[in-house]
């Protein structure tokens, strides 16, 4: 092995043990780029309801690293097949600046049916540093076919974890997650209506917004009782206390 290769090799496995953290996350998912920009002039959903949501996340455990939003995502309820789970990729026509760094408006177009909203992949990436986490929203909602529905503004703050509680992303890459806190962090989310000023952004950037109905159904405020269920079972269950510990609590408690 040259010495390129040795200096290379470090970084190569942090990418593959984040992808697989990713993956641990949102499992096998139909990946989809946002359902409007800004060159779309004329608003036709075919069939499809549109929902609009806007995301912040702010780091305050360890303020240096503070992630961004790269996927949001969203699955129907008892999800099993790579059809049942959507994620919708981040883009810089939908990010704009806030007082927390950036928000993140948000343009899913789904099928209609029921679905539950269940938070955002979030990645801190710097020259020798890469780490992912996961926001938790885990919010229902109801698509109607051909409507536009704003359902609030989720933002997440990272604090540090206390107990068994959830951890705001993965143990592994160990020095990574760790150094960014995300593997010894949790998030504190609040779920508000801010309509006025998130409608006023979408239509000022996607001009096929502006002349359309947008309904406001904002989701209930952020269940941590489910959020932690959800994650005690790795993602299987979040209707049940379910015993079992996580193998990656173990390796970095004991």
């Amino acid at each position: 092995m040259n010495f390129m290769s040795r200096m290379c090799m470090p970084g190569t496995l942090r990418r593959m043990m984040l992808a697989a953290s990713v993956l641990l996350f949102t499992g096998c998912a139909t990946v989809h780029d946002m359902g409007l920009t800004k060159s779309t002039k004329t608003l036709d959903l075919k069939g499809k309801g549109l929902v609009l949501m806007s995301m912040e996340i702010s780091n305050q455990y360890k303020s240096d690293y503070q992630p961004q939003v790269i996927l949001a995502y969203v699955e129907t309820p008892d999800a099993r097949q790579k059809a049942d789970r959507h994620n919708f990729k981040t883009d810089l026509e939908g990010t704009v600046s806030s007082s927390s760094g950036s928000r993140y408006l948000l343009r899913m177009d789904l099928e209609p049916g029921h679905y539950v909203v269940r938070g955002a992949s979030c990645m801190y990436q710097g020259i020798f540093i890469m780490a992912q986490c996961m926001m938790p929203i885990h919010g229902d909602i109801e698509v109607k076919a051909n409507s536009v529905t704003y359902i609030g503004r989720a933002s997440g703050v990272m604090r540090e974890r206390h107990g068994n509680e959830f951890r705001a992303g993965p143990v592994i890459p160990l020095v990574d997650q760790s150094v960014t806190g995300f593997a010894s962090g949790t998030f504190d989310v609040t779920i508000s209506d801010q309509s006025q000023e998130d409608i006023s952004a979408y239509q000022d950037i996607f001009p096929a917004l502006r002349k359309a109905d947008i309904e406001v159904h904002v989701l209930p405020p952020f269940d941590r009782e489910r959020a932690q269920r959800w994650w005690d079972s790795n993602g299987k269950d979040e209707t049940q206390d379910v015993k079992h510990a996580r193998l990656d609590a173990a390796a970095v408690e004991h």
